[in-house]
């Protein structure tokens, strides 16, 4: 081998080297906090009109938890918790689901979505079932809240 093939070997692993070094060791986003939001509906009778919603976040590891809260009938919201909620890289996901106590008949209402996120802001796609009818929206929240630092508590 040349002395040139070796320099452009020895380039090629050190430029290698520095960006898995980035990929492997770059800083973790935490999107633990309180976001607000805009749900767009893509379909069902709703569709094209924009309704806020609210997401309490606990993300630990690569799960998680907390609450969203809808809007219900007359102005007034509810809260279902997450039952199912996960965020890695670049991606999250979530599932809520419980009643909503503000309807006599107190419907199941789900609440499905998946997007992207980054230090404050996140988006995506999702589903809104309401005793098992879905119902399609588009989806984008900012964070408002930030946590407290265990520190502090």
């Amino acid at each position: 081998m040349s002395t040139w093939q070796k320099a452009l070997v020895a380039r090629v692993l050190l430029v290698s080297c520095l960006f898995f070094w980035g990929c492997f060791f770059s800083a973790p986003i935490n999107i633990t906090g309180t976001w607000t939001g805009t749900m767009e509906w893509t379909s069902g009778p709703a569709a094209g009109f924009v309704y806020s919603f609210s997401m309490s976040l606990l993300h630990e590891d690569k799960e998680v938890t907390g609450t969203v809260t809808l809007p219900s009938h007359a102005g007034s919201t509810f809260e279902i918790p997450i039952i199912q909620g996960g965020a890695r890289s670049v991606n999250m996901s979530l599932i809520a689901r419980g009643p909503n106590p503000l309807v006599p008949s107190q419907p199941t209402v789900e609440f499905d979505i998946d997007g992207q996120f980054d230090q404050t802001t996140m988006s995506g796609e999702g589903t809104q079932s309401i005793d098992g009818t879905a119902y399609a929206f588009e989806w984008e929240a900012i964070l408002v809240t930030e946590p407290v630092p265990a520190s502090l508590y």
